[in-house]
């Protein structure tokens, strides 16, 4: 029944997840742009729709705004989420805005040590412990909200005049695990990451190996704002990737997630691949599991596997003959199912 809906699923308005509102501060600003480049959001949107045939209701849009608060920290957006007030909480942005993205500045990468459990009794620690804790608060309640799009961000990097090899050591640490470990459902304490919510890796975008934020990106020395050619480069980067995130999103909405007894396992490597990729996972043995190939679109494209035997299975699949965009597996077993995205 799922391979059948969302082979058939058409988008309709209600189901149209293409405007929103990016909820920043200075460095969100200047990413925002033009920056003193020659391109900015509001322009590569513009570039987006001409590309992808969007006109009228279906066109990507989105508005921005400096985000109230003296700062944007992790444990300041934490608070924001939990709170139940519509006035004063996430719930005054939910009801007009279909996609609500979300950052930090670059405070947020001078974190001091990896941190142990006892660090939240120290909200603002800035602790990778810390930090691990308030996404995983932040990024539940974006989970309990289906009916929006979610976008988090990595955080702003540090130049390296405002920083040091362990403050950039850690920030890198705690962004990789955000994009490699938590959205790619592999974090323990978390668990499957929501269908709702995309992680964009800013951090990664502007660093060297260092964690440093590479000076040909900051306004200058001792200054970590990104400047022009950095909004030259995440700009499109930042249309491109939110609003194909967003829109594959219309194919997996209303899609119910059923709660089982257990937890399935799929992870794909390298992703982003080029040629071939290894696809882990496990099954129970209970019923004839399917691994199949979809498009963003929701069309089914290949039957990857199909068996009944329990445990591990390891495979290798060749993709040379896609042409590069988005994709997703999808694991049945019963009325278990795992999907997770794929980038060729």
């Amino acid at each position: 029944m799922i391979l059948l809906f969302l082979a058939g699923f058409q988008v309709n308005a209600q189901n149209l997840f293409r405007s929103g509102i990016f909820l920043h501060h200075s460095t969100g600003n200047c990413i925002w742009g033009p920056n003193g480049s020659s391109t900015s959001v509001p322009q590569e949107m513009e570039a987006y729709n001409i590309a992808h045939g969007y006109y009228g209701q279906q066109a990507v849009t989105m508005n921005e705004e400096w985000w109230a608060p003296d700062d944007n920290e992790w444990i300041t957006q934490h608070a924001f989420f939990e709170d139940p007030s519509p006035i004063t909480g996430i719930g005054y942005y939910l009801p007009g805005n279909k996609i609500i993205v979300i950052k930090s500045c670059f405070p947020s990468s001078a974190i001091s040590y990896p941190g142990v459990p006892e660090d939240t009794l120290y909200p603002d620690m800035k602790t990778v412990y810390n930090y691990k804790w308030h996404w995983r608060h932040i990024i539940n309640v974006m989970k309990s909200h289906p009916d929006n799009f979610f976008v988090i961000w990595t955080n702003a990097p540090l130049e390296p005049n405002s920083t040091n090899v362990e403050e950039a050591t850690l920030a890198d640490s705690f962004c990789t695990w955000a994009k490699d470990t938590l959205a790619m459902g592999l974090d323990p304490e978390f668990g499957s990451f929501p269908r709702n919510v995309y992680v964009f890796d800013y951090f990664h975008k502007l660093t060297g190996p260092d964690g440093m934020e590479l000076p040909m990106y900051a306004a200058g020395a001792g200054d970590s704002h990104p400047n022009a050619m950095a909004t030259a480069f995440v700009a499109p980067q930042f249309v491109e990737e939110i609003f194909n995130a967003s829109v594959a999103y219309e194919t997996l909405y209303g899609i119910p997630v059923i709660n089982d007894p257990y937890e399935l396992f799929i992870t794909a490597t390298p992703n982003p691949f080029t040629t071939e990729m290894e696809i882990k996972f496990i099954t129970s043995g209970k019923y004839i599991a399917k691994l199949a190939l979809f498009d963003a679109s929701g069309k089914q494209l290949e039957m990857i596997w199909r068996g009944r035997e329990k445990g591990e299975h390891r495979i290798y699949f060749s993709c040379s003959d896609l042409a590069p965009g988005n994709y997703y597996l999808m694991l049945i077993d019963g009325n278990n199912k795992k999907l997770i995205k794929i980038i060729h």
